[in-house]
């Protein structure tokens, strides 16, 4: 249950991002980087000539090209077109790193399973998607499901390391890398709300008025008189919480019951969630919410998330962690109450990651192609957006028109580059952008700051059994607290007593001394 809501949750981010998934005109090499040494998704932009071509010289062209197996991941099932977008490829992998690329769909609600048999059944299987990454990256790595990758990407990853900067050790696990981080347009999104565009013009609510929650309980209050059936704020998401988009934001260190305190010394503390102020607090305020009935009856059992309900008309806000630069969609405008920027932690840039089967027979080829990918303006734009004029047409301003892709319709940046990518001329109609390059600067405009964990990755081998077990009371407990719908005052406190009876503390105190060994190393 835990992992199929990360994946839900995953979703609702990711296909937030395909209102921003496309990013420039096939670029020169500068790509953005995350290196730490500037504001978290900054562009540190970069020489046009890269290590690639130091690279091919060293490749072997003699030899019979190898066959890499990639498992990607899929809703449902491989695109119509999919074999048109791997004979492509590989008239670009093969000249490049003299290696053929077997694509294969993998069930995102079931990557875990098809793993496991795979490995069981010594298919043959070479790179694997995690996704969400965080959900996966220490199990696969403890399992023996997947390899250290380090030193391969030392000699072929140079692209690699160039266009992720510290997003590298998001890969990193137990002192080693086990996998490389995807790159997207953004690698934060902010929490507040989306307001429908439906009830703001219909009652000329200004949505750029409302700075504060009292700004906008003045707007539930409004639609409560005057359209009593509709809901003031749905979740995100089936299995969100609407305390998530009001509290401060922390760093939950990719496991469910604890939280990340800054101490005034720079001390870095391990905290029950139960502890979070801000949480509390916004705990709270969606109690008082829910009393004043802003928050449905039936939160918990809703079938429609807040996204659909902005769609319907079912509800007037929906509380997001997914918002991005643009001003808001073809449904909603977006309102934004923090005025901290959104705090980047290890698990965000764990969304997607890619890692290399231990039963990989040619690990150096899986590393060539993930670097190529990196490094390939045509790879990047090919398994995102198809075959120029199959899939999409270039249009005089740069931008593309993809309403042509019925055949081959990919909703997340899993391949390459982002930023080599192009514009969707749909995305730009949405934002308050009117051209690619403004479209640009928006993006690159997003400024996040990094946790001071930002790199700490836990490993809960020691206290697996106690994980399990406050991950079980956290599912009890979380959504109807961050919901409303029971008071915290009294709720919170069994929480953490519950919490604690199946091991909390234990985590705790092995997470902080593995955090302490961690500060202590860098």
């Amino acid at each position: 249950m835990k992992k199929l809501i990360s994946v839900l949750l995953c979703l609702a981010m990711l296909m937030s991002l395909v209102a921003c998934d496309n990013k420039k005109t096939p670029a020169p090499d500068n790509a953005q980087s995350g290196d730490a040494s500037q504001e978290a998704g900054e562009p540190t932009g970069g020489e046009e000539q890269s290590g690639s071509e130091t690279e091919a010289s060293a490749i072997d062209f003699d030899e019979d090209p190898y066959t890499l197996n990639v498992c990607y991941a899929v809703l449902g099932e491989a695109q119509p077109d999919l074999a048109m977008i791997e004979e492509k490829l590989n008239e670009i992998t093969l000249k490049e790193i003299n290696c053929k690329v077997k694509l294969e769909a993998v069930s995102l609600f079931s990557l875990a399973n098809i793993y496991a048999l795979k490995a069981s059944s010594q298919e043959k299987m070479d790179l694997m998607i995690l996704f969400p990454g965080s959900s996966y990256l220490a199990e696969f790595a403890n399992n023996n499901m997947l390899m250290p990758i380090e030193d391969y990407v030392d000699q072929w990853g140079s692209d690699i390391k160039e266009v992720l900067g510290d997003m590298i050790s998001a890969g990193e696990y137990d002192g080693h890398t086990y996998a490389i981080a995807q790159n997207r347009n953004l690698r934060k999104n902010e929490n507040g709300f989306n307001i429908s565009k439906q009830y703001c013009d219909k009652y000329n609510i200004d949505p750029n008025s409302i700075k504060t929650l009292e700004d906008l309980e003045a707007v539930f209050d409004m639609m409560k008189e005057k359209e009593p059936n509709v809901i003031s704020v749905m979740p995100e998401t089936t299995g969100g919480g609407i305390a998530g988009t009001l509290a401060d934001y922390y760093d939950s260190l990719g496991t469910r019951g604890v939280a990340l305190e800054e101490q005034a010394d720079g001390k870095l503390k391990v905290i029950p969630i139960t502890q979070q102020k801000s949480v509390i607090a916004a705990c709270a305020k969606v109690r008082e919410w829910y009393e004043k009935g802003y928050i449905s009856k039936d939160v918990l059992t809703d079938q429609d998330g807040g996204a659909a309900g902005l769609q319907t008309g079912k509800c007037l806000a929906s509380a997001a962690n997914s918002l991005q630069p643009a001003s808001g969609d073809r449904w909603s405008y977006a309102v934004r109450i923090h005025d901290e920027r959104p705090l980047l932690s290890t698990s965000d840039d764990q969304l997607i990651l890619w890692g290399v089967a231990s039963s990989c027979a040619r690990p150096d080829k899986a590393i060539q192609f993930l670097n190529l990918c990196y490094a390939s303006a045509d790879i990047a734009n090919l398994m995102m957006n198809g075959v120029e004029d199959v899939h999409y047409k270039v249009l005089e301003n740069g931008a593309i028109d993809n309403s042509m892709n019925e055949n081959y319709q990919n909703y997340w940046p899993m391949f390459g580059d982002f930023f080599k990518q192009y514009i969707r001329q749909g995305d730009i109609d949405l934002s308050d952008a009117t051209t690619p390059e403004e479209y640009t600067e928006i993006l690159l405009s997003w400024k996040v700051e990094l946790s001071p964990a930002y790199g700490f990755n836990f490993n809960p081998a020691n206290v697996k059994t106690e994980v399990a077990g406050v991950t079980a009371v956290s599912d009890e407990y979380m959504l109807p607290i961050f919901n409303g719908t029971v008071d915290p005052v009294t709720e919170i406190p069994k929480w953490e007593e519950k919490m604690m009876a199946a091991g909390l503390q234990t985590v705790i105190d092995e997470m902080q001394s593995q955090m302490d060994a961690w500060v202590a190393a860098k």
